[in-house]
């Protein structure tokens, strides 16, 4: 490839493929675009599949420890509730079950595994795709430098589950406006061969709150128009766009991660499952010297 020209993954946790599809979004969808299969995954959640991506393998003692966490909590994919989880969480107010899983449970299983599984590639030296290259740089994906400020979020997260949701959805579209001022500026280096950029604004959004689809469209419509001015200038670039899982409106308008995500590309080229994403990119850009720290332009 050129010398100013990138491998650019554009990361959207929770962008779901049949809204893209249905709303026509044809800068998402670029010259081709699919679904992808997660029935390899026993948890359908963030860390796990993000770390696939980056590695090309599911790190099993990591989705174990997600299983453990799903066998209390009944979140969803293949990990059935223990009967007593179960029964408690149906007899029990709902104010009691968190109280329970926060006091006695969450440490026993490991803490927030959002936060200690946020940088477990690190921690563990995986080979992971940012070593291809000579001059990468990420905002931090999920398994991989991934910083949040937990404390904080996790206060506003009980203040929407409690039904005051107008605070965290500021906090969410400010942390989104952020993140996209990280990537233009990312972008406008000519020293970086890779920019992966990840953004979870869909999900969070979702979770925050019962919005309807047709509410929920705006935020797709502002990541199309975003995309359009990447492409636009970056027209040599290869772009992949990326999701972990969609996200689907259950009873009641409560939304939950679907068991499928999306890909498309600029080049033509696809895959079928969210780890296959490493070896595409390990195909596409002519490798750089290993070893190299991933550039990082902090929040």
């Amino acid at each position: 490839m050129g010398k100013d020209h990138k491998v650019i993954v554009i990361g959207i946790d929770g962008l779901e493929y049949n809204f893209v599809k249905e709303w026509r979004l044809r800068n998402i969808m670029q010259k081709k675009y699919c679904m992808l299969d997660l029935s390899d995954y026993d948890v359908i959640t963030t860390p796990p599949i993000w770390g696939s991506m980056l590695t090309g393998e599911i790190d099993q003692e990591i989705m174990d420890k997600w299983v453990k966490r799903c066998e209390v909590l009944g979140d969803e994919g293949k990990v059935k509730q223990k009967w007593w989880a179960k029964f408690g969480s149906t007899i029990l107010p709902k104010s009691v079950s968190l109280w329970m899983w926060k006091n006695i449970f969450r440490n026993r299983l490991g803490g927030n595994l959002f936060e200690t599984t946020s940088n477990y590639i690190m921690e563990k030296n995986v080979h992971n795709l940012f070593e291809l290259f000579q001059n990468p740089w990420t905002n931090g994906v999920p398994g991989y430098n991934w910083r949040e400020d937990f404390p904080k979020q996790n206060v506003m997260q009980q203040e929407a589950s409690e039904g005051d949701n107008a605070r965290y959805i500021r906090y969410i579209e400010n942390s989104y406006h952020n993140s996209k001022k990280q990537l233009l500026a990312a972008l406008e280096s000519k020293t970086f061969d890779l920019v992966f950029w990840y953004e979870k604004i869909l999900d969070s959004i979702c979770h925050a709150s019962r919005i309807k689809p047709i509410n929920l469209m705006r935020y797709y419509l502002e990541i199309n128009e975003l995309i359009g001015i990447v492409k636009e200038k970056h027209p040599n670039s290869v772009i992949y766009i990326v999701s972990d899982h969609g996200m689907e409106r259950k009873k009641g308008g409560y939304w939950w991660h679907s068991n499928h995500a999306f890909f498309s590309s600029s080049n033509g080229e696809s895959i079928e499952k969210p780890l296959q994403l490493y070896n595409l990119i390990k195909k596409t850009k002519t490798l750089g010297k290993n070893g190299d720290k991933v550039s990082q332009i902090n929040k």
